[in-house]
């Protein structure tokens, strides 16, 4: 059992907590035991399990104080997953169906869009310029074991199959079903699309809100409107 805070594998999770440190080592950590479930059940293998002495998921043993100083999102963890990341090939990206983040900073709404994606579309989520990190604990938790199953790739909008659809807040066309390879490009709340972007695409889409409502959508909950129009035949009741 690990009893000492000075113990090499809870040094590792202090410095993963950081983005700089999982950039340079390729790594992240999942807390809870339903992600550890997911990773394991997904046939990832752990770099690391560091687990509460009463889990039943099979790991290094930790004193129960030594994992909530460890733990980054709340007190009462009962597992800590050490993981390689898992990126997508964005040479790949051509085949299939894609989502593209453009500077979408919030790291809950990275890991939620990850989620819609593996439940609606598959394809593969783009992380553009200015987008938060996907293995953040914030992301990965909001992704709910999705970042073990739905590919993730940082690339530029040229690397996506067209035809590119922009979501903008108005004066684009309803939403229609796209079949085959496409692009759903997502902006931040604040900012939008970026010029650079919006120049790549060939469709604009905007999600008609009732009179009177809020003014605005959370991307997240926008993507998975859009998504909807998008999805496999599958998702779709095909």
């Amino acid at each position: 059992m690990i009893t000492s805070k000075d113990n090499e594998k809870l040094k590792l999770v202090r410095k993963l907590g950081q983005k700089k440190h999982r950039r340079k080592m390729g790594m992240f950590v999942t807390e809870g035991e339903d992600l550890a479930m997911a990773g394991l059940n997904a046939g990832h293998e752990p770099v690391g399990m560091l687990v509460h002495p009463d889990s039943d998921i099979p790991g290094e043993q930790v004193e129960p104080g030594l994992l909530d100083e460890v733990a980054i999102l709340a007190s009462g963890t009962r597992v800590i997953g050490i993981w390689s990341e898992i990126w997508a090939v964005p040479e790949l990206l051509t085949a299939d169906k894609c989502l593209f983040l453009d500077g979408v900073s919030d790291p809950g709404n990275i890991g939620t869009i990850i989620r819609t994606a593996d439940a609606l579309v598959g394809g593969t989520v783009v992380l553009g310029p200015g987008s938060a990190d996907p293995f953040s604990a914030i992301a990965v938790r909001a992704s709910m074991g999705s970042i073990f199953t739905q590919p993730v790739a940082r690339a530029e909008i040229g690397a996506t199959p067209p035809p590119r659809i922009a979501t903008v807040p108005e004066g684009g066309d309803l939403p229609g079903r796209i079949e085959g390879p496409a692009t759903l490009c997502l902006g931040s709340e604040r900012e939008g699309l970026s010029d650079a972007v919006l120049k790549e695409c060939g469709i604009t889409w905007t999600i008609p809100q009732r009179p009177g409502g809020a003014q605005s959508l959370n991307v997240a909950a926008a993507a998975a409107i859009a998504c909807e129009r998008i999805a496999s035949p599958a998702a779709q009741g095909a």
